[in-house]
């Protein structure tokens, strides 16, 4: 729309998430549902979280029912917390005191669950990194660990998403030697142990390229205020 569409999470043949942030809400962000009908993404049906304020950036593990989510108030200070039967907003590990945590990316590492997230909590290389939390069988948190250097550097680090058909974690950043504002890059590993990440070329640009995601090994989205769409940011696919 003219307004802001982000973070486009398919999950089966005719269903995906994605949220948007529109100007007669003043720019409150919630998540929409879209079905796939008559060779098309219908337009989104507003999914409810019980939130009081903006709730983006939909992630969960296709076999559970447990949905995270971030929540961010009117000044902008985000939690991430989870969905089930109820909200609930992750421990003071997760969600340290007077840091900002954001954009959640729940994933699967030989049955080893791993919350991937984003923070500008001290510790980390600068701006916002990625951090990790393991998770254990009983579903609790362990203290988050930086991603490390082949991963974060003194830029901004957003929005993980860890792919399992190649074990790589795309991300994205404004660090220096892109193309131009974020631009999206890969890393192979896992954990805290990656190979130097490289910058996916085909799809940058000299705008701002974020929040990829992976339907299958060869498909997948992103989003891009690049200078062709109405306003912000857009939804784009590719294969």
């Amino acid at each position: 729309t003219k307004d802001v569409e982000f973070n486009f999470v398919q999950i089966d043949q005719s269903t995906a998430y994605y949220s948007s942030a529109k100007r007669k809400n003043n720019y409150q962000a919630k998540i929409y549902k879209s079905q796939y009908e008559n060779n098309q993404w219908q337009k989104g049906k507003y999914i409810n979280f019980g939130e009081k304020y903006s709730v983006t950036n939909l992630s969960f593990l296709r076999s559970s029912e447990i949905k995270y989510i971030t929540l961010c108030d009117a000044l902008s200070n985000c939690k991430i917390a989870i969905k089930t039967d109820s909200l609930k907003i992750l421990n003071n590990d997760i969600n340290l005191k007077n840091t900002n945590n954001t954009q959640p990316n729940i994933a699967n590492h030989n049955n080893q669950k791993v919350l991937y997230f984003v923070s500008d909590r001290e510790g980390g290389f600068g701006g916002m990194d990625i951090w990790l939390s393991m998770i254990d069988n009983k579903g609790n948190y362990g203290v988050p660990i930086n991603a490390g250097k082949n991963i974060n550097t003194q830029a901004d680090e957003v929005t993980p998403f860890y792919n399992s058909n190649d074990s790589s974690l795309y991300f994205s950043s404004n660090k220096k030697g892109g193309l131009g504002g974020l631009d999206l890059y890969k890393s192979k590993g896992k954990l805290n142990l990656w190979m130097e990440s490289k910058n996916i070329t085909e799809l940058n640009s000299e705008y701002d390229e974020m929040y990829l995601t992976f339907f299958t090994k060869e498909k997948g989205y992103f989003t891009s205020n690049r200078k062709d769409t109405s306003c912000c940011n857009d939804i784009y696919s590719f294969e």
